[in-house]
């Protein structure tokens, strides 16, 4: 009985020795077929199999030392992966809150100006561009200034961002305010040379008439200006200042229209015209008190050569241009479909904006969870790919995996709370439909509705590929989120067109949920490949 139990140890040493030099040789292996060719190179034989190992065949061994090979690694693995995150000082659930809590807030930030417009709306009746009392051509002249308005301006923005916030996070104020003043010029002279096509083109195919165009292409002129005049404070990060600036054009229509009665269209152009002069002054203020206080412009700097920005930015261009193109073409493909037939190209239906409107509200209470999740990645990015060793990098790609779903589900919970909170907060305003005629117009037509619910779980899809996107910047592969959202868009446009003439006009949100999960899916496939090799984007990103 001993001699047979002396037999077995050996065996089990024998397979033992074995494993670990298949080991040093091939570490985790791929398939048995590779543990058995080690074997053979080691010079094993059949024979030797049976009388040293106790095994029937290479194959059998082999078999054994690959299971055991890939039990090693997953708990080598999940060893390495606990290693790493113990590095991680793990905050208290008060300081997590906190964390959130202030990056929410600033994420709300952004959309404040926009939310102080509806309130304005709401209170006042009119806002800097919009008006309670404006009839259907009037409302088709503002919506077809605002639309062209975002979409010439929406690829300068994005550029100006990605540009400014690069200088800036070198402290070169200099050249952000040269690269700011190449964008500005760039962006002012495309909304010139737009304007003066549209009109042109409008008088050799009169799709309006003059009085509509001319009044539309004066509110593009202006919303355009100050878009790109706002762009550059949401660069330097100053929102609050923006919000500001918003308000006291806001009190400028009002006392234009309450005290002076100058009339609505006069009343808001003054009111936006001192508003672009009050976000730009404020802008060269910032700019020229940083070149001032690091004393920059004594220095000769310059900007890299037109070719190479060109080749940085362009990306960047094109999904700013898309993304706003992206957020507005539904709205054009149901204003310009029937029954009955719009009077003109394109006409406001204000059923249907009612119903885009609400759903906004949505997707303004859940985008700024964005925010938050874009500075939790980047705050351990750094710190933690430092005390990652070379060993543990898959340990550190799968960190950030768990934290990618982490994000994930928590922009999914925060958009379905974000949806019945805002239907049922509306809603609850049925009560007062007859004693406020608004209210009662609001809900008078079941479109309005009905475009509310496709349009906020359309929101749910596009958040999620807003947030593969901003991690796609984040690490400087605007490729990622380009091909995402041109995807995106194509098919919003062609199933949104379908829809919208086969079924009927609301349904051109069909186009818009589907353009979002096509969005989310392909960024989705990106993202997978992103994380799945971060410490080479994160490496290559620099």
């Amino acid at each position: 009985m001993s001699e047979l139990h002396d037999i077995e140890n050996l065996t089990i040493d024998n397979v033992g020795k074995l494993k670990r030099e298949v080991k040093n040789l091939v570490g985790n292996p791929l398939s048995t077929w590779a543990v058995a060719a080690t074997i053979e190179s080691l010079g094993v034989r059949e024979v030797d199999v049976r009388e040293d190992f106790g095994y029937e065949s290479i194959f059998e061994l082999a078999d054994e030392i690959y299971d055991e090979l890939k039990q090693e690694a997953r708990e080598e693995q999940e060893s390495q992966t606990e290693s790493l995150e113990e590095k991680i000082e793990s905050p208290s659930i008060w300081e997590q809150l906190t964390f959130f809590l202030r990056h929410y807030g600033k994420g709300l930030l952004f959309s404040l100006p926009m939310i102080s417009q509806i309130a304005a709306v709401i209170v006042f009746r009119y806002s800097l561009w919009a008006w309670l009392e404006f009839n259907e051509a009037q409302a088709t002249v503002v919506a077809f200034g605002t639309i062209t308005a975002f979409v010439l301006t929406g690829g300068f923005i994005q550029v100006l961002g990605r540009s400014v916030s690069s200088y800036k996070s070198s402290d070169n104020f200099y050249l952000a305010y040269e690269s700011t003043k190449q964008i500005l010029g760039a962006g002012v002279i495309t909304v010139g040379v737009a304007t003066v096509a549209l009109f042109l083109i409008n008088l050799l195919i009169p799709f309006y008439p003059n009085a509509m165009i001319t009044l539309g292409l004066v509110y593009m002129i202006l919303i355009s200006l100050l878009l790109l005049a706002s762009g550059v404070l949401y660069a330097l990060e100053r929102q609050v200042s923006i919000l500001v600036i918003i308000i006291l054009g806001t009190l400028i229509v009002l006392f234009n229209m309450e005290v002076l009665n100058l009339g609505i269209y006069l009343s808001q152009w003054i009111a936006m015209a001192a508003t672009i002069l009050l976000l730009a002054g404020y802008a060269y203020l910032v700019f020229n008190l940083k070149i001032r206080s690091t004393h920059q412009g004594s220095v000769k700097q310059t900007l890299p050569k037109p070719e190479v920005r060109y080749y940085v930015n362009y990306r960047y261009f094109i999904y700013g241009l898309g993304y706003f193109l992206f957020l507005f073409v539904d709205r054009i493909l149901a204003w310009s479909a029937g029954p009955p037939p719009p009077p003109y190209i394109i006409w406001f239906n204000t059923p249907y904006e009612l119903g885009m409107d609400w759903a906004l509200l949505t997707l303004v209470l859940s985008v700024a969870v964005l925010e938050y999740s874009i500075q939790a990645f980047s705050k351990y990015l750094v710190p933690l790919q430092e005390k990652a060793k070379f060993s543990q990098l898959k340990a550190f790609n799968d960190y950030y995996r768990k934290f990618y779903f982490r994000q994930l589900a928590l922009l999914i919970g925060f958009s379905i709370v974000s949806i019945l909170l805002t239907y049922f907060a509306v809603d609850s305003l049925r009560m007062f439909q007859n004693k406020v005629p608004e209210i009662r117009d609001f809900f008078a037509n079941p479109m309005t509705t009905k475009v509310f619910w496709l349009a906020s779980i359309s929101y749910v899809f596009l958040n999620i590929g807003l947030l593969n996107a901003l991690f796609f910047f984040t690490l400087n592969k605007p490729a990622f989120s380009m091909y995402s959202m041109l995807a995106g868009l194509t098919v919003n446009f062609f199933v949104g067109f379908i829809c919208s003439r086969v079924i009927a006009l609301e349904y051109a949100t069909i186009g818009l949920m589907a353009g979002s999960i096509c969005f989310a899916v392909v960024s989705g496939l990106f993202a997978r490949k992103f994380f799945k090799r971060l410490d080479y984007y994160y490496y290559s990103a620099f």
